[in-house]
């Protein structure tokens, strides 16, 4: 990690007469969503076990700092694993931009996301959203991949509603709780989520699970898919409802050390109670599933774990 976002150094804390020593890394995320909280969970986790002490370094997007750890300015990084296929082959939303240098870590939970509309809305479905405030994002932004895939499922475009021009996320979440705009992406049960339904109630909209739609949807999508998620499983959700899933992965650059990844992996492996009971984003983590193939090249270092813990399946 260079000096510009945080100062690697060795942390060394006495215990009486001796010492643990701790590398610290750096870990890019987001400031807000499910992301941010994903992050700081993910490295609360990894530090407490002492080993390796990580710090998320967030910033606005993930497509900011997809870039610095392929760069080797940040080690490690989270995102879901459709924007990492593509980050990696310089494909869809990173056209003509590849990061070669990201190797895979972890596969981590299902991550799982949907809209949500105000709870007095009379919008019940995606297709109710046509002539509707919208939020819309620039060309190739996740944002806008997450957007047409949804719309896809309805078998619907953009082109049908009132496009409310959002430059990221956190400016699509302004919007929707000032009421420019009548819906929001988010993920299932995540902060925001639940402050919107405690401030004015919010409603999730299901998504069609047919073979059909789950085509359209993988054309912006292509390793999504549903979930039904029972009534009163989280705020919002008052019956069974499909929400749209792909799994998040843990990244890291290539040249980062087989030791310090092999490191982040195992403290994972041992925290995974810490990381189920973190939140409802983390439903679906097993540590046994953490080397699941994505058709994704891992790094040597979390490779030689697996193989120990008997799990490394290619």
């Amino acid at each position: 990690m260079k000096l510009k976002y945080l100062t690697s150094l060795t942390l060394v804390v006495a215990l009486g007469a001796s010492a643990v020593v701790a590398e610290l890394a750096a870990l890019g995320s987001t400031a807000r969503g499910g992301t941010s909280q994903i992050g700081r969970t993910l490295a609360a986790a990894i530090s407490e076990v002492g080993e390796l002490q990580i710090r998320p370094q967030e910033l606005a997007n993930t497509a900011d700092y997809i870039p610095l750890v392929n760069a080797g300015e940040i080690e490690f990084g989270i995102a879901n694993v459709v924007q990492l296929t593509y980050a990696v082959n310089g494909t869809g939303m990173s056209e003509g931009r590849p990061n070669a240098n990201l190797k895979m870590v972890a596969t981590l939970m299902p991550f799982r996301s949907a809209y949500i509309v105000r709870k007095d809305s009379d919008i019940e479905s995606v297709e109710d959203l046509k002539g509707r405030r919208v939020p819309v994002f620039a060309d190739k932004a996740l944002g806008d991949y997450v957007t047409k895939g949804y719309f896809a499922n309805a078998n619907m475009s953009l082109d049908q509603v009132d496009g409310v021009a959002v430059p990221n996320f956190p400016r699509m979440w302004a919007s929707f709780a000032e009421g420019s705009a009548d819906v929001a992406i988010v993920v299932v049960g995540a902060a925001n989520s639940r402050e919107y339904d405690a401030s004015f109630g919010i409603r999730y909209l299901s998504f069609e699970n047919t073979p059909e739609a789950l085509a359209r949807t993988r054309k912006f999508l292509p390793q999504m898919y549903l979930q039904e998620m029972p009534a009163g499983s989280v705020p919002g959700i008052d019956k069974p409802t499909n929400v749209n899933v792909f799994d998040y992965t843990l990244f890291a650059g290539k040249d980062v050390s087989d030791d310090m990844v092999y490191k982040s992996v195992k403290a994972l492996w041992e925290k995974e109670a810490d990381l189920l009971a973190a939140g409802p984003f983390w439903n679906g983590f097993m540590k046994e599933k953490m080397s699941t193939p994505l058709g994704l090249t891992y790094h040597p270092g979390a490779i030689k774990f697996y193989k120990e813990m008997g799990v490394w399946t290619e």
